[in-house]
């Protein structure tokens, strides 16, 4: 007996990997957009890292050394390089005014509510404690119970849905 089909020929089971990868790269998007600035500094490591590394394995490897030691120091040179040149982001808790007078804005204003300091809080989507970035995209008005419960918990598949 065959597996049931659809009408393209594919069988449930890979109609539901296929959904499956696609609810999973939407939701690695969603974290990764508001962790623009770690990943563009982690991009920059990894670039720095493989062009010393080529470079080194080139000239390592016109000197004669054998490949097992080209590779393990070129290695070496690639990543001290990568971490001696290319700094990490500074990183500041304070969120620039202008961008806190437009999440409030969005948020609030918008609908014809009033921002109060000892109602609301300013939450990170993704927490600044994992990497969050303090884009509009990334902060948004919540009570401050709920700010203080979420704490710097990672958001689930489902807090992206809720929005």
């Amino acid at each position: 007996m065959s597996p049931p089909t659809s009408t393209n020929g594919l069988n449930v089971t890979t109609m539901a990997a296929i959904v499956g990868v696609g609810i999973l790269v939407w939701y690695l998007y969603q974290v990764g957009s508001r962790k623009q600035e770690r990943i563009r500094y982690k991009t920059k490591r990894i670039i720095v890292a493989l062009f010393v590394y080529l470079v080194a394995a080139l000239v390592l490897a016109r000197q004669g050394l054998p490949p097992l030691e080209v590779v393990f120091v070129s290695g070496l040179a690639g990543l001290g390089c990568a971490w001696l040149l290319v700094n990490p982001p500074k990183r500041e808790r304070r969120i620039a005014k202008h961008t806190r007078r437009e999440v409030i804005a969005r948020d609030l204003t918008s609908k014809g509510l009033k921002w109060d300091p000892s109602r609301h809080h300013i939450d990170h989507v993704v927490p600044f404690s994992r990497g969050g970035d303090h884009s509009t995209r990334n902060l948004r008005v919540v009570e401050k119970q709920e700010n203080l419960r979420k704490g710097g918990r990672m958001p689930s598949f489902w807090d992206f849905l809720k929005k």
